[in-house]
């Protein structure tokens, strides 16, 4: 399930000023991207919860995650913090990536808002149990910072990013 929107609203303003137009045009931005990917996960709900809602642990999964520091809070929990370093492209310098906690309701729902120079990803990820197998999604809102010709681009590299990390999750946990 992917969608794509380029959501632009105009607004005109017809205060008058002496001296000055009439009217002033004004566009204001809305998230323009979602991604969504699931998998299933052959460990329990409580086990895969505990490690994904724990961000300290991202970067044995996130192979583009270089290192994370909990910066506000005691381990995981609504208004958690954390600085993380990425390195979204290979071969660039690393970046900042400042993470928010904004929900979290253990074992089934966590949201982050994440922000770097790129990009405000608004992230949830959401976990049901179907007995010893647990089904984890992660959905994406993205609201681009980079100029229009680049997000095809960008979306590609963010969707295949979310299914390595799936992978190596999986890998990670079904090791256990």
């Amino acid at each position: 399930y992917d969608v794509r929107r380029f959501c632009f609203r105009v607004s005109v303003s017809h205060k008058w000023r002496p001296g000055r137009g009439a009217s002033r045009l004004r566009l204001a931005r809305f998230p323009e991207m979602a991604i969504e990917r699931t998998v299933l996960i052959a460990r329990p709900l409580e086990e895969v919860w505990g490690y994904v809602a724990d961000l300290r642990n991202d970067a044995q999964w996130c192979h583009k995650v270089l290192s994370v520091e909990q910066v506000t809070g005691d381990g995981p929990g609504r208004n958690a913090g954390y600085v993380v370093v990425h390195r979204p492209v290979r071969l660039k310098q690393p970046k900042q990536l400042t993470v928010t906690v904004v929900e979290f309701e253990p074992p089934h729902r966590m949201r982050l808002r994440e922000e770097d120079d790129d990009a405000v990803f608004d992230v949830v990820y959401e976990l049901q149990s179907a007995g010893d197998v647990t089904e984890l999604t992660q959905r994406d809102q993205i609201d681009w910072k980079i100029p229009k010709f680049q997000r095809p681009l960008a979306r590609r590299m963010v969707s295949r990013d979310i299914q390595n990390q799936f992978s190596a999750l999986t890998r990670l946990l079904e090791a256990r």
